[in-house]
């Protein structure tokens, strides 16, 4: 039996590494090279507090709305005006002109003026202001927030469960496997076993962060989410295959780490108001920073150092993604980097915008959360956490660890099938509406 067993994992490993479960992904995704690039200034273009897409049509709350502010937050609508021009400066400039003292005031002496007594003053009027109606205008917010979520979660409720049971599976079967071999794997000095569990781990905290992104309407911040799972789901493949010695490595690469950023930190801790480290600690820092170039070398400081050249001579996350049959993702995980970064890209792609972004519609910034282009990163996660899991799982293989490898698998047809279900379901409102 435990032959078997071996037999199948090692079975499903190897299609797992040529990407067989995440075939289902080609069913619908965004194309994200659909988008047309800016080429002049809108002249008109608003902020979407929130977006919606009700019987085909898209329902969007302006955060400089009047009737919004007026039933929903307002937070700030008495200290905001619509007018082009500064009505405080305008009101001391009229109060200046009718002044005998007028000619001697010089715009520079006006600025300082207006900075150092009439700006703080007005700062502290505004916070006692917003606090004075504080409970009453989070009230507002948070029942418009819940309504919203309780609605997107009557179209995404079929997706969302299924992808929530996977989250479960996962944490549980890991924390199975952790608490079975930590023991036996730590006298062994099992470097592998430390770092796959540690990955796997940390690949469910962040399907769980995804999750309830997702749960919020909040698609482009799950699918930045996304992209540190993808690395996970890369490294935790390649650890695997590459064995102990490039497994400790990379765990005693966060002594370089830890070290870069102390440097970091020394340079700055002045500015930001933070005590400057010890000697004592930049010296322990410094010693065990030098033991590990002494032990792998000085080329182990450089970045990806924990990968020998003997293993790849492309020492980047590409060559390993590459190396490992996962690049097929790059087109996703590159267009999850529009959503770390601050590229132009980033500001002209947003998924919670999806077909509104037509030119037939209304112009929007996206400043919050849409029912809409929750099927990218909830697929993308299934498939992510899944391999990351099964990376684990296989490498204590018994019947019943390769069945439930077996079913996540399933469980991965049926999510992505779902998402693209209600996602095509929205996209053929707004189509029929015209």
């Amino acid at each position: 039996m435990g032959n078997l067993a071996a037999a199948r994992a090692h079975d499903f490993n190897e299609t797992a590494n040529d990407g067989s479960i995440s075939d289902a992904r080609t069913k619908g995704p965004t194309r994200h090279t659909q988008n047309t690039p800016i080429l002049r200034v809108p002249e008109a273009l608003h902020f979407g507090r929130r977006i919606e897409v009700v019987n085909g049509c898209e329902r969007f709350k302006s955060a400089t709305e009047k009737g919004y502010q007026k039933h929903c937050s307002g937070l700030m609508r008495h200290h905001l005006t619509s007018n082009k021009n500064d009505w405080i400066l305008s009101l001391i400039l009229e109060k200046i002109g009718k002044s005998k003292k007028a000619p001697s005031l010089s715009p520079s002496r006006l600025a300082k003026t207006v900075v150092s007594t009439i700006v703080p003053k007005y700062a502290d009027l505004i916070v006692k202001s917003v606090k004075s109606n504080l409970p009453e205008i989070l009230e507002r917010r948070r029942t418009h927030e819940r309504d919203f979520e309780e609605r997107l979660l009557e179209r995404w409720k079929k997706p969302l469960d299924l992808l929530e049971v996977l989250v479960e599976i996962s944490l549980e079967s890991g924390a199975e496997v952790n608490s079975e071999y930590r023991s036996t794997a730590a006298k062994s000095h099992d470097y592998v076993f430390d770092v796959l569990t540690r990955l796997q781990a940390r690949s469910c905290q962040i399907s769980d962060e995804i999750l309830r992104l997702l749960k919020a309407g909040l698609a482009d911040g799950a699918h930045a989410r996304w992209r540190t799972l993808h690395e996970i789901a890369v490294i935790s493949y390649f650890v695997k295959r590459e064995g102990q010695e490039v497994a400790e490595r990379y765990l005693d690469y966060g002594i370089v780490e830890t070290y870069r950023e102390s440097l970091q930190y020394r340079k700055h801790c002045q500015q930001l108001g933070q005590e400057p480290p010890t000697k004592e600690e930049l010296d322990r820092l410094e010693m065990a920073y030098d033991k590990v170039l002494e032990k792998y070398g000085s080329d182990f400081g450089a970045k990806y150092g924990w990968i020998p050249e003997k293993v790849s001579k492309e020492r980047t996350f590409a060559g390993i993604e590459k190396s490992v049959g996962l690049d097929k993702h790059r087109p996703y995980y590159m267009m999850a980097c529009h959503n770390v970064h601050s590229g132009p890209k980033g500001i002209q792609f947003r998924l919670g915008l999806g077909l509104l972004r037509r030119p037939l519609r209304t112009p929007i910034i996206l400043a919050g959360p849409s029912n809409y282009g929750l099927a990218d990163p909830g697929q993308e996660t299934a498939i992510s956490l899944a391999q990351t899991t099964t990376c684990l799982l296989s490498t204590r293989p018994t019947i019943e660890r390769v069945s439930i490898m077996g079913a996540i698998t399933k469980l991965v047809d049926e999510i992505q099938l779902a998402f693209c279900e209600a996602q095509a379901q929205i996209e053929k409102e707004v189509l029929k509406s015209g």
